[in-house]
């Protein structure tokens, strides 16, 4: 499973998307409200497609390894929403907008190419499989309360337009998702939904997604020169969440005695993040804050390189993960 041609170059296009955007605003002079609609369409369909190739109906499979499932959960789920807040006191706090854009980035589990990553450093990728409909589940259900207890810090958030926010770009592309599953499945077979399905489902997607990143600063304010000379502080934080979760979870698959297949799917699924889930919710939520979605869209682009590193890192450790701890 290669790192393929667009995987590699899918940060680099969102990134331009950006820069289009805020050309096409400056070009503009004034903002375009009507753009917003193209977004909130979009960001659903992206969503949909986000979640269309997860198996909900396989979500007991992960249980079939209880320990290492237990651990990838409470990484997930309860000690990054911790780690993210804090990293982001330390190094964000007078920079507001990117902390809540970090924090919406971080909070969410990647679903995607975390496999691709797992299955270049040798683990084990039909556990990551099984985690994939629990990692949707629970980010789905736990999102409004991380975003009212974390964000609302930062940035207050009204509760009604954070839940319908939620419902209408994460619950609904759920549900649909598991009905247009069940109904290709039904008509063209399991292969075809695997296969030529998903393929073309995934070149859409980055391509919807460009255009949604494009229409999100097209139609907002210009971001300012003094405000992207903040984006070092925003890079650094990104840099050292990487590197302290990287840390983390060897220490954990290490005290735990995890084997090195289990050790490397913990790192990558605790580290590849799920950009595509949140910028909905950043839109919908924090209109009018655009260093909200810069945040969460320069998050890949530190992302990629990371994923590559750990997994070079995780191979070069690869004798002394296997030792036994006695």
């Amino acid at each position: 499973m290669p790192l393929s041609t667009k995987d590699k170059q899918k940060p680099f296009l969102l990134f331009g998307a950006v820069l289009a955007g805020i050309v096409i605003q400056w070009l503009l002079g004034e903002d375009v409200p009507w753009l917003i609609h193209v977004t909130e369409i979009g960001v659903f369909f992206v969503i949909l497609a986000v979640m269309l190739p997860v198996e909900i109906g396989d979500v007991g499979r992960a249980f079939r390894k209880v320990k290492p499932t237990v651990l990838a959960l409470t990484v997930n789920f309860l000690l990054i929403p911790l780690i993210s807040w804090s990293l982001g006191w330390l190094f964000l706090q007078n920079y507001p907008d990117f902390w809540v854009g970090a924090i919406l980035y971080t909070l969410t589990p990647c679903i995607g190419w975390y496999l691709i990553f797992t299955d270049i450093a040798k683990g084990n990728v039909a556990w990551g499989i099984a985690l994939l409909p629990w990692n949707v589940t629970l980010q789905i259900i736990l999102l409004p309360v991380y975003l009212y207890l974390l964000v609302g810090k930062v940035i207050p958030v009204e509760a009604w337009a954070l839940l319908r926010s939620v419902a209408l770009l994460l619950v609904a592309p759920f549900v649909l998702s598991h009905f247009i599953q069940k109904a290709v499945v039904n008509r063209r077979g399991r292969e075809y939904f695997l296969g030529p399905f998903n393929k073309t489902l995934s070149e859409v997607k980055l391509w919807a997604l460009v255009i949604v990143i494009l229409s999100m600063f097209a139609s907002q304010k210009s971001i300012g020169l003094s405000e992207v000379n903040q984006v070092a502080f925003l890079i650094l934080f990104l840099i050292l969440f990487f590197l302290v979760l990287f840390c983390l979870v060897l220490a954990i698959g290490r005290a735990f005695h995890l084997s090195y297949g289990d050790n490397v799917t913990l790192a990558f699924t605790c580290t590849a993040r799920n950009s595509e889930a949140v910028i909905g919710i950043a839109v919908a939520a924090f209109p009018g804050h655009p260093l909200v979605y810069l945040a969460i869209i320069l998050g890949p682009i530190i992302e990629l390189p990371m994923l590559l590193l750990i997994a070079r890192a995780l191979l070069g450790l690869r004798p002394f993960l296997e030792k036994k701890i006695d």
